[in-house]
């Protein structure tokens, strides 16, 4: 098979470009495995590279432009073009996409335009990095795990998290703890219980496919590490405070002391150094969750 080989050189690596490389991997492979620091540019951008938009991240230098110019790729066909910005521009199209146009600027053969799914059918891409070091800034997007604070006693609650979640929330909650290991150096897959704390730690986003409960007696165990706790009632509405700060808000269940929870407040409990411990009642395979999810976006790029 005919090789394209591309020198990348790294202008500037964020979450978004982790997160899309990854996703996109996945969505190439049918199944979820790391990332990998040379392969973020192998899978960024998957569906559309524009030399003129996303520049700002990264530019690609086509350095065997003579030798694809004149492969013989059965389905391909390869045609001089013009483009506003340069003069002399050669085109790589199939039936269906445009594969690719590389544009000369001085010696160099720069990518204005690929399709780099499309034109791995056709054409090995062998990519080389240049300023390759990934250094990444701090999470923007998730608060900082309640989970990673040091803390004086524990909180249990329980959870379910929903079946009923759709492809965007479990791809996106999924890469998105990736991106917080790529940025580590931990190659390593997520597990469930990272779902679930990430979901925690993001109640506001994406509260709605996971249920909270805990009890009077989880509540009170509080007290036993120093901690003065009220409790409120109206009528069905429940408000818990802790050493004067409200840490979450429920509803009771019955005339019992189980509580269904539906504001917790993360923010609160880390300034109190309590911790959470998790406890699955019931949940949805995260695996099955995110099988569906791939399947489902495989499906919708025809893949």
């Amino acid at each position: 098979m005919s090789v394209v080989r591309l020198r990348a050189i790294v202008k500037m690596v964020n979450d978004d470009v982790v997160k899309e490389a990854f996703i996109s991997k996945v969505v190439t492979l049918g199944y979820v495995e790391p990332l990998l620091p040379d392969e973020v540019f192998k899978y960024y951008p998957l569906s559309e590279y524009d030399y003129r938009l996303d520049s700002t991240y990264i530019e690609y230098i086509v350095d065997n432009a003579e030798e694809v110019a004149s492969s013989q790729r059965p389905g391909v066909s390869i045609n001089k073009v013009m483009v506003d910005q340069f003069g002399e521009c050669i085109q790589l199209t199939s039936g269906e996409y445009e594969l690719m146009t590389m544009c000369r600027r001085n010696n160099d053969w720069v990518v204005y335009h690929m399709n780099k799914r499309a034109l791995m059918r056709y054409f090995v891409l062998n990519v080389i990095l240049e300023n390759s070091s990934l250094n990444m800034g701090q999470p923007v997007e998730e608060a900082a795990s309640i989970q990673n604070h040091e803390h004086k006693a524990k909180l249990k609650v329980a959870y379910i998290l929903s079946c009923n979640t759709p492809v965007d929330f479990m791809v996106s909650v999924y890469s998105s703890i990736y991106v917080n290991y790529f940025r580590e150096y931990k190659y390593r897959l997520p597990e469930p219980k990272d779902i679930v704390n990430f979901i925690v730690n993001n109640m506001q986003k994406y509260g709605g496919f996971i249920k909270l409960y805990t009890t009077d007696y989880y509540v009170f165990e509080l007290t036993t590490a120093g901690y003065l706790v009220e409790v409120e009632n109206e009528g069905q509405v429940v408000r818990i405070n802790v050493d004067g700060e409200t840490v979450l808000m429920g509803n009771q269940l019955g005339n019992g002391d189980l509580y269904e929870i539906t504001d917790l407040r993360v923010d609160a409990l880390r300034k109190l150094e309590i911790g959470l411990d998790m406890i699955e009642l019931y949940s949805c395979n995260t695996s099955e969750l995110l099988e569906r999810a791939i399947s489902g976006l495989r499906e919708s790029v025809r893949l």
